[in-house]
């Protein structure tokens, strides 16, 4: 009987707010919890013992919620990439030297433990503003909760049983975040060993294509990943046209023959369902505001949508339409420049702004309370954020970088992300006539987003399809 299990390295290390990858990853980790057409397990990767361990069901619950994080920092690279001194060192001692160079680290994560395991326990209330002292500033943030619940930062132990023996029926999901959390090598070892199949989702390899926009490491461990994987891996799943013909592209170029590929677009929150109610951020008002969501980093052209903004304060156009620029997202990496741009524009914190953080009730109230949304991304696997501004209804500007055009279709006025005289014609007519956004408006209002619940499903189903070694001959 096969088996599907799946790997949730990556989501029990996050923290905060989630971005793109990771409400991926969270999605179909859900479906798989709900699915009924196999036996469904959970694993992490144990950097320490080099091999997969068990999450119980309901802890995986409380992953998938992001209810639980596990500080991993304590831990050896998991690829092996990063050799500290003390990596090699027995745990023991490595777990004394912890103790005594990051004490500060271990006590908030032994706290998280022992909450976890003492819920109603008359001494947490105390340990919890222990913990709260602990913390600085940008970690109590990212653990409170929208309820006003905190999550909690525990060590692996809490979350990760026995160790996982893969056994002949297994497909094994990693999904594309796993680059840097797990290792491949050693996990498609034992699938081979045990008869079972690895199947890797794979978002995209812009890392590979555009290094410039990455640490030179990060770019090092993807590719080291995504070279590895190709040979390593049974099945790619994909999310686009795009990304496959890129994948396909970048295998001819190493003159190496790819897994299996199957092609499964992502879906998108069921926006129009959404009921959130309260205020909207200081200083914002109904339809008079334009909505960029995306993590700060150089390859989303943040700086595109600067300039372009500069431009229109000038002319006078802010100033007549009362409008502001309304920026969502966390910071990135390699992002001095941009914070560095962003802060000394001279319309920062007037008709330019930045919110950091945002919790999912406020993003449903950005959406849709804005006038229009823009995405000018240069490259994109896919682009879940142009997808939302569609599903709420929002007449939509993005770029054609990528996948984005493929994804958004007729639905959205499309433009080449370095045409910043397009960019400032579109969002000057749009900001001046809403007549002029109003046809895609009325497109917004038809497009039908793929649910969560059909791209998990769909994406389980293909990671479960058979091989041709383990289909069985029909008895005639």
């Amino acid at each position: 009987m096969m088996r599907l299990v799946v790997d949730l390295s990556s989501m029990v290390r996050w923290l905060g707010p989630p971005v793109g990858l990771v409400r991926v990853q969270r999605h179909y980790a859900a479906a798989a919890a709900a699915f009924k057409a196999s036996e469904v397990a959970f694993t992490v990767f144990d950097p320490i013992e080099r091999a997969l361990r068990q999450v119980s069901p309901g802890m995986a619950a409380e992953i998938i919620a992001g209810d639980i994080s596990c500080d991993m920092s304590f831990y050896p690279d998991p690829a092996r990439i990063k050799m500290r001194f003390y990596d090699r060192w027995p745990n023991w001692a490595r777990r004394l030297l912890m103790a005594i160079i990051r004490p500060r680290r271990i006590l908030i994560t032994e706290i998280g433990a022992f909450g976890r395991r003492n819920p109603g326990s008359p001494f947490l209330r105390f340990l919890e503003r222990i913990e709260s002292r602990l913390m600085k500033e940008n970690e109590r943030r990212q653990v409170a909760r929208e309820d006003g619940s905190r999550a909690r930062i525990v060590p692996l132990r809490t979350v990760a049983g026995n160790e996982y023996n893969l056994s002949p029926g297994d497909h094994l999901l990693l999904m594309n975040n796993d680059w840097a959390h797990t290792d491949i090598e050693v996990i498609s070892r034992e699938a081979r060993l045990a008869g079972a199949k690895l199947v890797v989702l794979l978002n995209d390899i812009i890392p590979i294509q555009f290094p410039e926009w990455y640490k030179p490491h990060d770019v090092k461990r993807f590719t080291d990943y995504v070279n590895l994987a190709v040979g390593l891996a049974d099945r790619f799943i994909l999310t686009s046209r795009r990304v496959t013909t890129d994948v396909e592209d970048y295998a001819a170029k190493l003159d190496v023959r790819l897994p299996e590929l199957k092609q499964v677009p992502l879906g998108c929150d069921s926006a129009r369902k959404s009921k959130a109610d309260g205020r909207l951020p200081d200083g914002l008002e109904t339809d008079r505001y334009i909505l960029f969501v995306s993590t700060i980093e150089p390859r989303k052209n943040h700086s595109l949508l600067m300039d372009v903004w500069r431009r229109l304060v000038l002319d006078g156009t802010i100033a007549r339409g009362g409008m502001k620029l309304v920026f969502v997202g966390r910071s990135g990496w390699m992002v001095d420049s941009i914070l560095a741009k962003l802060h000394s524009h001279p319309d920062y914190g007037k008709s330019l702004v930045h919110l950091d953080n945002v919790d999912d009730a406020t993003l449903s109230l950005l959406y849709r309370n804005s006038a229009f949304c823009v995405y000018p991304s240069l490259y994109e696997g896919y682009g879940l954020p142009p997808v939302e501004a569609l599903a709420y209804g929002k007449a939509l500007i993005a770029s054609t970088g990528g996948a984005i055009a493929e994804v958004v279709g007729s639905s959205g006025l499309c433009l080449d992300p370095l045409d910043v005289e397009g960019w400032e014609n579109a969002m000057r007519e749009w900001i001046a006539s809403p007549a002029a956004r109003a046809p895609y408006e009325a497109k917004a209002a038809e497009f039908v987003a793929r649910s969560w619940e059909q791209a998990g499903r769909e994406t389980l189903e293909a990671t479960l399809a058979p091989f041709a070694d383990e289909v069985r001959p029909s008895r005639q």
